[in-house]
Formats: C-alpha cells, sequence, structure tokens
C-alpha cells in the first residue's frame, strides 16, 4: 500500500537581495494513513517551512522544489483553486498562534460555521449544530453558551481548542500540528495533547506533531523527525531514537532535557557546529545503513 503522504527531495529557498538563503535542503520522508510523526528541531531548523510546503502555503520569495504526493497526487506546482480544495479535506493545520489564526471581529461561532456553509454547502442551522458538535469534541465546556464568545473572550488553552475543531470540521486524512502548546503552561498542554491524540484515534486521521520539544514528540507520535540546519539529520520510531539516538545533534538536544539533568550544572548549550553539510549526509547515511542493518538483524533473529 502506498503511503498517505511521501515528500522527496525536498528542497525551499527564499530569494533576497543578498541571493537564495536555503531553508530546507533535501529532506525527504513517508507517512501512512492513520500513522504519527513528530519533527522535532530548533528554531531555524526547517520544520515549520517544512509543513507549510505540504500546504502550498509557501508564497515569494519563497522556492520550493521536489515533490511532495499526497495520496497519490504532486501537491508542488498546483494551481492555488487546487490547493484551496486540498486543505481542509485533505490536509488542515493547527498553527502556533491561535490568536493570529482565529479572527477577533467574529464570534468563533460564526467562524466554525461559516467553514462548513462555505465548503459544504450546510444551511446555517444545520451549520451551527454541527459546529456546536465540533466545540464538544474538542471539549469546550457548555459550547452552547460560548458559541457567540468572540476569541479574546477564551483562554489560550480554549482558543487553540477551537482552532483544533476548525482544523478538523472537513475530517481531514491529515492533521499537522504546529507547535500548538508553545504557549500553553504545562497542565494545558498536557491536555491539548490527549486531545490530539484521542482525536486522531477516533478519526484514523495522519498526525503531524511539529516541537522543539523530544520529550512532546515522544508522547504524541510513533515516528519522529529530527531536523538540523534545514536537513534531516536523523528519523525513526520515536522510542528507538530515544533509546539509542545515533546523530550528536539527536543526542545533544536529549541531554540538554531537564528531566535528564542531576543538577542545573549538568545543562550545557547544545552546540552550533556539528558538522559541516557534507558531514551531515555522511553522517545521516552512516545512520540510516546502521538501523537499516539493525532491522534486518532483528527480523532474522525473530
Amino acid at each position: 500500500m502506498s503511503p498517505l503522504l511521501h515528500v522527496g527531495d525536498l528542497e525551499i529557498d527564499f530569494h533576497t537581495v543578498s541571493g537564495p538563503v536555503a531553508a530546507v535542503r533535501g529532506v525527504s520522508f513517508t507517512l501512512d494513513a492513520g500513522d504519527s510523526l513528530a519533527i522535532v528541531g530548533e528554531s531555524g531548523s526547517g520544520k515549520t517551512v517544512t509543513n507549510r510546503a505540504l500546504l502550498g502555503l509557501v508564497d515569494a520569495p519563497g522556492e520550493v522544489r521536489g515533490s511532495i504526493r499526497f495520496d497519490g497526487t504532486d501537491v508542488v506546482g498546483r494551481s492555488e483553486s487546487d490547493l484551496r480544495k486540498m486543505r481542509g479535506t485533505g490536509m488542515a493545520m493547527v498553527f502556533q498562534d491561535s490568536l493570529d489564526s482565529l479572527n477577533p471581529v467574529f464570534s468563533v461561532g460564526s467562524q466554525l460555521t461559516e467553514i462548513l456553509r462555505v465548503r459544504t454547502g450546510l444551511p446555517r442551522r444545520q451549520a451551527r449544530t454541527r459546529a456546536l458538535e465540533l466545540m464538544t469534541q474538542v471539549g469546550i465546556v457548555d459550547p452552547e453558551n460560548r458559541i457567540d464568545d468572540y476569541p479574546h473572550q477564551f483562554s489560550g488553552g480554549m482558543r487553540q481548542r477551537i482552532c483544533i475543531a476548525m482544523a478538523i470540521a472537513l475530517n481531514p486524512r491529515l492533521l499537522i500540528a504546529d507547535e500548538p502548546t508553545t504557549a500553553l503552561d504545562v497542565t494545558v498542554q498536557a491536555g491539548i495533547l490527549r486531545l490530539l491524540r484521542r482525536l486522531q484515534d477516533e478519526r484514523g486521521m495522519a498526525l503531524i506533531f511539529v516541537t522543539h520539544d523530544l520529550a512532546v514528540a515522544r508522547l504524541v507520535a510513533r515516528r519522529v523527525l529530527v531536523m538540523y540546519q534545514g536537513r534531516i539529520v536523523e528519523q525513526g520510531v520515536t522510542e528507538d531514537v530515544f533509546r539509542d539516538p545515533r546523530h550528536p545533534y539527536t543526542q545533544a538536544l536529549l541531554a540538554a532535557h531537564p528531566a535528564r539533568a542531576r543538577t542545573w550544572r549538568d545543562l550545557t548549550p547544545i552546540p552550533t557546529d556539528f558538522a559541516t553539510e557534507p558531514d551531515l549526509e555522511a553522517q545521516l547515511l552512516e545512520i540510516t545503513l546502521s538501523r537499516s542493518v539493525l532491522d534486518k538483524e532483528v527480523a532474522h533473529d525473530s
């Protein structure tokens, strides 16, 4: 069976007066229907722009090259009208800042019902009923009395739940969550993570979760992909990567997590000069080959 999403040799440049800036180089990965993938990396590693490219959201001066095949159809080069049809029903995205995602002058209910009316043709009353159902599904308490409230009347966590409701309104096959819990406190963050996992299980949709925190990735995704300087340096089953990280950058990310430190003196900054680009490619090849050999040995032994 073909994967739901296949990204091949993806490259993204941004053209400036000083010349092109390489944001993403040689990114390749696949995602099966119903599976989950976390993309991990520090700010500027290319993880967010990679996911924007999946939805055709990289505008000029950005240039996208390579292959992005979703459900057998290449996304790169498709017309804007085709991309609009795909967004929401095929792929949908939850962005980091809920205030930027929601229109402050319309109630959350009107924004939810507009999606349903425009994209599905539901009459106003039925769309409102469906909006209430979506609010209930994402954990909004007393939705009948909150549906006409405005975004600023909700807490950060509740606003993010509204954004998730909007993202799943058209039953997408793939949900992309771009650091949706970064600005939230730990308790609220945990609730959002549980919600995403539950929705994925109930709806059978695939999930891409973007984060800078490997510990969060471990909670939500079966597979993990680590990016550094616009390239993938390591990818595999999440528990395998946690148990046996191969690339120095992945090792440094894990070592920098407070949970692994006995005292604050054990926490050290992550170096910025792990390798030059050729060295990165060589190390990634070595990691991929060694994991492949290990998988074959395990399969042979079993």
